[in-house]
This record gives C-alpha cells, structure tokens and sequence, in this order.
C-alpha cells in the first residue's frame, strides 16, 4: 500500500500576539500590502490533453470550490503566481525528499507575490500515483488543512502538483488573500469534518 502524507503551515504571524492555524500577514517586503492586488485568472483547461500534474491540479481546485459551496462560502479564484509557489515547492520537496514546509514568511515577502497579505499552505505526498480525489480527501479528512480549504477568509488559491520519477506525487495547495479583498478575516476555527461533498478516490492520476 503507498504511503501517504499530508501536512500543513501553523503559525507564521507578523502581527504581534498573533496565533493560530494559518499563515498570517506580512507587513514589509516586496510582498506586502499594495493599492493593486492580483486580478481572478482562468484555472488550467486540466482536460484529457493537458499533462497529468495539470489535469490533477485542476481537479484538486474544483473539488477545493465544491467544497467551499456546499458550505456557504465564497470560492476562490486560480492564481497563478500562488500555482508557481505550490508546483515549485512540489517539485522541490521531490528532488530533495524532504516532506517539509518552505519558509512562507520569505515567499510571502518577496516579489512573485505581491498583492497578496497573507498566504496558507498544505502540502501531501504518496508514494505511488493516486488520483485527485484521494489528495483531496486527504487534506478534508484532517483538520488543519480543512481549515485552510474551509477558511472564509482566502480568495485565491494555486495548486501544483510534481509526479516523479520514481512514481511518487508530490502536491503543495497555496492559499491566499489579496490586499483588500472583501472577504471576513482568515478564521483559525475548525471547520466540521462533514459533509465531504467530494470524498470519492477519484479524478485523473500521474
């Protein structure tokens, strides 16, 4: 049976007495609050044509919508630059094989992502293929990444997905709020385990 692991960010908070189970915002750097913040951008087609990394990253974020629906909450918008983080940070976790977090401070501060004030992370890896659904049920079935695919406070959100050589899936979720957004403040409530509108072990694979 493959292996499977999934783990989140905890606190990365810049505003004193700060805490919780999200990252938090940042208040310098080329990534801090700025008067234009990033516009929605159009997921990836993710159809039968697209290569198997950007078919599963699209299914993750519309399960991630079909979730955030079913609850009463907003959906959040493809990003691309978040999409760049999260499939380099795949990628890097896979060349390394170290299933750890990346420094989301020092991203969230620099240049790729300015506009944005604050930034969530979940990462997963198995260690053969498996489809979409089962990283996506992976993340809803634990609590702190169900915050971060539950949280009111995100509206955008990138996915990126690494299938290695030696045929294990490596998959990063970067959540995150633009300057401004009309949206309530990022909660560190734990969103109710069900209902799971998309449990299924499904979706395209590696």
């Amino acid at each position: 049976m493959f292996r499977l692991r999934a783990a989140l960010v905890a606190v990365l908070a810049v505003l004193l007495g700060s805490t919780g189970c999200v990252v938090t915002s940042s208040s310098s750097g080329s990534g801090a609050l700025v008067d234009s913040a990033p516009a929605p951008q159009s997921a990836p087609a993710g159809d039968g044509d697209a290569p198997a990394e950007e078919q599963i990253a699209r299914a993750v974020f519309d399960r991630v919508n079909a979730e955030r629906e079913a609850r009463g909450l907003e959906p959040v918008a493809w990003n691309d630059a978040l999409a760049t983080v999260a499939r380099d940070w795949s990628a890097e976790m896979a060349d390394t094989g170290e299933f750890v977090h990346q420094d989301i401070r020092e991203v969230l501060q620099g240049d790729e992502l300015a506009g944005f004030e604050s930034v969530g992370e979940n990462i997963f890896s198995a260690t053969g293929p498996v489809p979409a659904g089962t990283i996506h049920a992976g993340w809803m079935r634990s609590d702190g990444h169900r915050a971060n695919v539950l949280n009111p406070g995100w509206d955008r959100l990138g996915v990126g997905v690494f299938c290695a050589a030696d045929g294990s899936v490596w998959a990063t979720q970067e959540f995150g709020r633009t300057a401004g957004a009309d949206r309530p403040a990022v909660a560190s409530s734990t969103p109710p385990v069900e209902p799971i509108t998309r449990p299924a072990d499904d979706g395209p694979t590696c």
